[in-house]
């Protein structure tokens, strides 16, 4: 053992049936992960002693369960024993320190007092401060309490702590069994655009703005699923915070990486900040059922686009007159919103200017123009975005899904990938 004091390692006498915790853990991990190791190991004292002991009498130079082992059909059967035995104590030091029957109830007690206390209408409202109670109440970590509810049938806990391009993503909920384990409304930025480039389904569904992606989600673009803040930022509403698959895509997850099946379920609901890697591919075959009012409300809405856009000319100042009167801006409020003064904007607009490629792109989100707009525009103005650059596509990737935002946001959303529109 290293004795820290003296700067080098002794040989002590540990009795049988000890344990021995490096004290620097309660300092690097949490007081429940340390207490998950010691009952995972008291798992193999009492399950698994004469196991070891077994295989002891064929290799002798084992030294505990992960043992080296001979080579041969004994080899095999020897990791495959030590591999059991992992995986019985993996399962089993969760479940001794959050007992089915008492961990159920108080998370019942906790939700319903939660929502009593708030005036919460859905579950999903409070369960993260359920899960935070729990692993506090039970001395565990908050993921292997979201797992642990997530075993016993409370489903919602799936959408809590999911950590996604540098922040938490707000807990959300779906119908039970609308998608399997290892599918999932929520991903990266990054896996978003790179989804919509490769798959021609999914291009296809988002290339005329009818979803946007919003707290990492990709969603239905209508007043029942999202709401705008006094600040002109765009949320989901709780309603489709918590009907997700009436409202948003669906993505399967394939873990990377050599990871053991009996593992996959805890992989897939622990989405902690570098907890695991996964390939992301859009689902086809799932179906959102989103209400067809809110179908009817995004049909009308893309009506008016299409007249808009029937009336656009190649004349850049013709187009640009049109859209400040569509979206009830003048030249000075249009300069505001991106960052230019008003000037620049006359000259643009009267067509004594052509306007760099940032700028064009900007006049694009700072009047909210769809994607059958917006591409409008940029021709005539005599703008072009070349698909073999990164830049051009990532800024094609903010006028397809990101155009209704205020532009400070879709510059946020850029930033995240070190691009710079400004």
């Amino acid at each position: 053992m290293y004795d820290i004091e003296h700067d080098k390692y002794v040989v002590i006498h540990v009795p049988a049936k000890t344990i021995v915790v490096d004290p620097r853990m309660y300092l690097f991990r949490n007081l429940g992960s340390v207490n998950n190791t010691i009952i995972h190991e008291c798992v193999h004292w009492i399950k698994h002693r004469k196991v070891f002991m077994l295989e002891k009498l064929y290799n002798e130079k084992i030294h505990g369960i992960t043992c080296e082992v001979v080579g041969g059909a004994r080899a095999n059967m020897s990791k495959q024993a030590t591999e059991k035995m992992e995986q019985q104590a993996n399962r089993l030091a969760p479940r001794i320190q959050m007992p089915a029957a008492p961990f159920k109830a108080k998370a019942s007690d906790y939700i319903a007092k939660f929502m009593r206390e708030i005036g919460a209408h859905h579950e999903i409202e409070v369960m993260e401060a359920v899960i935070q109670q729990l692993s506090v109440e039970f001395v565990v970590s908050k993921q292997a309490a979201k797992i642990r509810l997530v075993e016993l049938g409370f489903e919602s806990a799936v959408g809590t702590f999911n950590f996604i391009d540098g922040h938490y993503v707000p807990p959300h909920s779906y119908s039970k069994g609308a998608i399997s384990r290892n599918q999932t409304f929520t991903i990266s930025g990054r896996d978003a655009a790179i989804q919509r480039l490769v798959n021609p389904a999914l291009h296809s569904l988002t290339q005329d703005g009818d979803y946007l992606f919003l707290e990492n989600h990709y969603v239905f673009k209508a007043p029942m699923y999202i709401k705008k803040d006094s600040e002109g930022h765009l949320h989901l509403t709780k309603y489709a915070r918590s009907h997700m698959d009436e409202c948003c895509l669906v993505f399967d997850m394939e873990i990377q990486g050599d990871i053991s099946k009996e593992y996959h379920t805890v992989c897939y609901l622990n989405r902690e900040e570098g907890a695991y890697t996964f390939n992301i591919t859009y689902n086809e075959d799932f179906r959102a059922k989103t209400k067809e009012q809110q179908k009817a409300y995004r049909q009308k809405e893309k009506q008016e686009e299409i007249e808009i856009r029937m009336k656009m000319t190649d004349d850049p100042s013709q187009c640009m007159k049109l859209l400040l009167n569509w979206k009830g801006m003048s030249n000075l409020d249009l300069g505001v919103a991106i960052n230019r003064d008003e000037r620049t904007i006359r000259r643009i607009v009267n067509g004594e200017n052509v306007p760099s490629l940032e700028t064009a792109v900007l006049i694009c989100l700072g009047l909210n123009l769809p994607p059958i707009i917006s591409s409008k525009l940029l021709d005539s103005l005599g703008v072009k975005l070349i698909p073999s650059k990164s830049t051009h596509l990532w800024y094609q990737e903010v006028l397809n899904v990101k155009y209704n935002e205020p532009v400070e946001d879709a510059q946020a959303y850029l930033a995240e990938f070190d691009i710079e529109l400004k």
